[in-house]
């Protein structure tokens, strides 16, 4: 295939596709020999005279024309099928007749345009190119490369334009024109009295925009349709892109900017909406804004898909693109933020004021564009060190103010406490939904009356510990308590006081052996106790611990064993201790008999056994507290029937010391079957153990002065050795009276060592073994309060708080609260701290941020969104807000501003729903006639400013009150605006002085002659611009001549005589006219005309 396109002879490549071109003869003859390849046909074409050599060449670049249509009038039915709207191509023969090129028009354009009725208009074909000395017009170029249909205004732009007349009809086209052009046919009903498109400037004038025009939503896009519809009423804003101000300031060389992409997508949405319009097209179709979206979504990737975003991160977004697109500062110095020094006083106000005039004048030296002179101004922003006293003043730029809003935005949540000497509590607690664990700390122990760094927060799940909130995995440190801890969470505060450096913090766990069931399962609360260096060698310690913690926790549990403590200090208290180890030092071992109980009945193992549990360092979650002692959890995961019961890590002695009434039983046992069998042992061991009897008067006197002297045995000095071997328990199996004697002097020798022995380590974890029976006895259910009902703690101001949000009415927000919140000082958080350059150290400074003045546009922000990493929130409450006179003076520090602190509403933007979802709407003010607007997408209605003021507002639009005739924005951005203003009026101007000469050329005799009247009646008779009960997309107002619709009845039969008659009414000149427009000023004047240069290549929609 050699022939790309065979209907308009379009070649391929030669260098990829070789061809050459035969008379017919030799293509027949060769044809005739080898035949032609099924579906292939000759390419036809001529051999035209080369102007430079005067010989005949083979004509393989035929002449192409570019079909345009030229109307005064939307053509609605392509909008509403989509139909192509590209510009359609032709090519003809250097040595086609004129009357072939119209008819190959008029063909192209009736296939087209179907819904026109051939027999029913006239016609007229414009040759039209972009100038005749090469000089390319950049409007010219735009509207003929982009558009098929082209409006009046821009017809009368393009600087060459010639009407083809009937006396041309039969010569060549390399005869009339040298190069290939663009073509505009124009159509006028036959019926009617109507007038040529190209005389559409005699009758009618240019409309200004009505401003009440729609964006269309192209997929949740609301958020952008809603900023937009805000910003571009801004006047100030709006003149300076609708008159091309902003092309001077164009800073291409910015590389924080976008090569002033945006600006220009920006522009090209500000004239499309509020460009001036033929009054036929004053329409409220609404405008689709792709372009400006896909060049926005170029440049940030959260913009480029077509999920909901946030209105004011692109409205953030957009205002920061178009400052650096158009910053008129080229080559940004480094410049150092200026402070204050040491030296300077804080409260002087003339030091202060000289600061914010140099941070102010240092950042106009790196940022200096439209945007700062409207939106931006000055923070003041004082941090107090609570330590030295150091007081820190800076002063920040701004572009819009987030306003806190004043609600009862609290989390409420009934905790659980410990205490260490008392019956467990419940506490019912509300915060602030931002507050973190460590509010939710000071505000458990400031209620309790317990000091907060004694209090350790711990979840509990499943009767064991789950998240340990003073360790780093929990990151209690950075979540809100909204996020950290969910409403059916059992929360445990847990008082731990330690004194002393050498006390350890041990986590206890509870278990209980049930019938059915082989291994002990987890029952009740886990908790914890305090062990010193010398009560973790010293079990009966632990056990009274344990003990002491249990009677709180049941409720008041007392039948416990009770200790004999320091009263008992001679061994008649404990024969058979006595009489089993007859030379141990028993001073030696008070600590330990200090926690022993004296009689058999007294059993602390009926209730529960003390099991001990080592944990690996990888299963331990360890608290980083930084005000209080550290300690550690264990992982949920542990089997704790591995645990080892503590008897089984104690020596002989010191065991039968700690579990004394099983040593009492086992002693009675071995005598009674002694009697029983009335033997005697040999080698004098009869008298060795014998029930025990009291001893006569001076025996006791005896024993009592050894006991005074520190020994049983005086003539024993030496200590016991602890043996490493574990003993069988004798409760289990009674020891006979010969084991007993000779375990007794085995080892009485070296049994001291044991006393110091660690029994718990910080490594390992307690487990309290209960019995069926124990448990069910010391947690039964006639305790008023337990550890599973604690008992409640009163909460005296959260009573009264409550009490006093049921006494009060709804209260109403106003603006001037959300402004009195916002310069509320506040203690910056222990993870946002404050770095004092006087103490060297982070501290939990107090921060204030104040107004220190306000730009001419002000942009407020309610912060309705509470977002906080898993947890996000919205807050629907009602902010009263001015909607003329927002008087700032008495919340801006510089009060002395000459341009005035009166503000008025201009724009709200609204969000509707929640945060997974909703919808964006605004409410605009439009200067073009002072009324305002509902703008939801593509529907317009008009309406009242009251009804903006609902829980729906989310971002305020303000505009400073003139003071003395004084105008927004800097000198040069008034002086770039007036400027721009004169030149497109002289543009204007210009035009209808083109109108004018075209006129003359191209009126026929069934148009009448026109007067100024004329031309201003012409307003009269519009359509209304709007409807006060609608606005919606799809109203479209119909032209007094615009007879147009589908009509495929025609008389397609005779189309080709229809049009030969057609050419010879309509050419009746008897020579060739042109006439050449006047030359304009670079810049579009109708926004349909505008073509960003980088889309280049892209084929756009017709304008609108």
């Amino acid at each position: 295939m050699i022939c790309r396109d065979f209907e308009n002879f379009v070649l391929e490549d030669y260098n990829t596709c070789p061809y050459l071109s035969v008379s017919e003869p030799v293509f027949e003859f060769l044809a005739g020999i080898y035949g032609m390849s099924s579906g292939s046909y000759p390419v036809v074409t001529n051999l035209v005279m080369n102007q430079v050599t005067g010989e005949l060449e083979t004509e393989y670049n035929k002449w192409f024309f570019r079909l345009h249509y030229l109307t005064d009038k939307q053509d609605v039915r392509k909008r509403r099928h989509n139909e192509d709207d590209s510009v359609l191509y032709l090519s003809m023969s250097a040595l086609n007749l004129v009357r072939d090129l119209v008819e190959k028009c008029m063909d192209l354009f009736f296939e087209r345009a179907d819904h026109l009725d051939i027999n029913a208009v006239d016609f007229k074909i414009w040759f039209v190119s972009q100038g005749s000395d090469g000089s390319e017009d950049n409007n010219a170029s735009n509207v003929l490369n982009a558009s098929y249909e082209i409006t009046p205004l821009q017809f009368l732009e393009l600087p060459i334009k010639r009407l083809l007349v009937p006396d041309v009809l039969e010569n060549r086209l390399d005869k009339i024109t040298s190069n290939p052009s663009d073509l505009v046919i124009e159509v006028k009903p036959i019926k009617g009295n109507c007038h040529w498109a190209s005389n559409y400037f005699a009758y009618n004038k240019l409309e200004p925009g009505s401003g009440t025009t729609g964006l269309v939503n192209l997929g949740n896009t609301c958020y952008m349709n809603s900023a937009l519809q805000c910003l571009v009423h801004i006047p100030e804003l709006r003149d300076y892109f609708l008159y091309n101000g902003y092309e001077s300031e164009i800073n291409e060389e910015n590389p924080l900017g976008y090569h002033g992409y945006v600006a220009r997508a920006f522009s090209d949405l500000v004239q499309k909406l509020f460009h001036n319009k033929l009054s036929s097209m004053q329409r409220n179709a609404a405008f689709p804004p792709s372009m400006f979206k896909s060049t926005v979504g170029h440049f940030n990737s959260m913009f480029s898909g077509y999920m909901q975003q946030d209105s004011q991160e692109f409205l953030a977004f957009l205002l920061d693109s178009l400052h650096e697109d158009l910053n008129r500062i080229i080559k940004k110095a480094y410049i150092e933020k200026p402070s204050l020094s040491p030296d300077d006083d804080v409260n002087d106000w003339n030091v202060v004021k000289k600061l914010a005039d140099d941070t102010w004048e240092m950042h106009l030296k790196r940022n200096c564009s439209v945007i700062t002179d409207l939106f931006v101004g000055l923070y003041k922003s004082t941090l107090y060190c609570p330590e030295c006293k150091n007081v820190s003043i800076t002063f920040d730029p701004y572009n819009d103010v987030t306003l806190p809003l004043p609600v009862d935005t609290v989390w409420s949540k009934t905790v659980k406490i410990f205490p260490m000497n008392s019956p467990p509590l419940l506490l019912e607690v509300e915060l602030s939904k931002s507050s973190t664990y460590m509010d939710l700390k000071n505000y458990v122990g400031k209620t309790s009356g317990l000091d907060p760094n004694t209090l350790f927060g711990c979840e509990i799940f499943s009767n064991q510990i789950y998240l340990n909130y003073e360790a780093t995995e929990s990151n209690a440190q950075f979540l809100t308590l909204q996020e950290l801890i969910k409403p059916a969470d059992d929360v445990i505060f847990y008082e731990l006081p330690v004194t002393d450096n050498n006390e350890i913090i041990v986590a206890v766990v509870n278990t209980r052996k049930e019938k059915g069931y082989r291994n002990a399962m987890l029952f009740g609360v886990p908790f914890f106790i305090t062990l010193s260096k010398e009560e973790r060698s010293n079990p009966g310690a632990v056990r009274m611990k344990l003990q002491k913690r249990f009677v709180h926790l049941s409720g008041g549990f007392i039948p416990f064993p009770t200790p004999v403590g320091d009263q008992v200090n001679h061994v008649c208290s404990f024969p058979p201790l006595a009489e089993k180890y007859p030379n141990i030092k028993l001073q030696e071992y008070k600590d330990i008999l200090q926690y022993m109980s004296n009689t058999a009945t007294e059993r602390s193992g009926t209730f529960f056994s003390v099991k001990i549990l080592p944990v690996e360092k990888e299963q331990q979650f360890v608290s980083n507290n930084q005000t209080g002692p550290n300690f550690w959890t264990p992982v949920s995961q542990l089997n704790y029937n591995k645990a080892t019961d503590i008897i089984d890590k104690l020596d002989d002695i010191v065991r039968d010391m700690y579990n004394y009434p099983t040593l009492v039983e086992s002693a009675e046992a071995i005598h009674m079957q002694v009697d029983d069998e009335s033997e005697v042992e040999p080698n004098g061991a009869e008298n060795s153990f014998k029930p025990f009897q009291p001893k006569d008067r001076e025996e006791n006197q005896n024993i009592e002065t050894n006991i005074e002297n520190g020994n049983i045995n005086t003539d024993q000095d030496e200590d016991m050795e602890l043996t490493d071997d574990i003993a069988e328990d004798a409760s289990t199996e009674p020891d006979t009276a010969d084991s007993i004697k000779s375990e007794g002097l085995d080892k009485s020798e070296n049994g001291l060592s044991s006393i110091s022995h660690e029994i718990v380590s910080i490594d390992d974890i307690i487990v309290c073994e209960w019995e069926e029976s124990g448990s069910n006895e010391a947690f039964s259910n006639d305790k008023i309060f337990n550890w599973e009902n604690p008992a409640p703690l009163p909460n005296i101001e959260l009573e009264n708080a409550k009490l006093e949000r049921s006494n009060a009415k709804e209260r109403i927000i106003t603006l001037d609260d959300c402004l009195q919140l916002f310069s509320k000082p506040e203690i910056l958080g222990l993870n946002d701290s404050w770095y004092c350059p006087t103490c060297k150290e982070h501290r939990q400074a107090t921060k204030q941020i104040q107004l220190w003045n306000t730009p001419d546009i002000l942009l407020v922000h309610l912060k309705r969104f509470e977002s906080q990493r898993s947890f996000s929130d919205k807050i629907d409450a009602t902010v009263n807000f001015p909607v003329t006179a927002l008087d700032l003076s008495k919340h801006v520090v510089h009060k002395d501003d000459p341009r005035g602190s009166i503000y008025d509403l201009y724009a709200v933007d609204n969000h509707y729903g929640g945060l997974g979802g909703g919808h964006y709407t605004a409410y605009v003010k439009n200067f073009a006639d002072s009324k305002w607007y509902y703008f939801d997408d593509s529907r317009v209605t008009e309406t009242v400013p009251e009804n903006s003021i609902s829980g729906s507002a989310y971002l305020l639009f303000y505009i400073r009150r003139a003071k003395d005739g004084n105008e927004l924005g800097s000198h040069k951005l008034q002086e770039i605006i007036r400027k721009s203003r004169e030149a497109y009026d002289q543009r204007i101007k210009k035009i209808y002085d083109e109108q004018m000469k075209l006129y003359e050329t191209n009126k026929t005799d069934d148009e009448d002659d026109i007067s100024d009247d004329m031309i201003e009646c012409n307003e009269e008779t519009l359509a209304p611009e709007y409807s006060n009960r609608s606005l919606e997309v799809g109203n479209v107002v119909t032209h007094d001549c615009d007879d147009e619709g589908d009509n495929d009845d025609g008389e397609r039969t005779n189309s080709g005589r229809r049009k030969l008659r057609l050419l010879k009414k309509v050419y009746k000149n008897s020579e060739l006219s042109s006439s050449s427009a006047s030359e304009v000023s670079e810049g579009a004047l109708e926004s349909e005309m505008t073509d960003l240069n980088y889309r280049n290549g892209v084929t756009l929609e017709s304008p609108e």
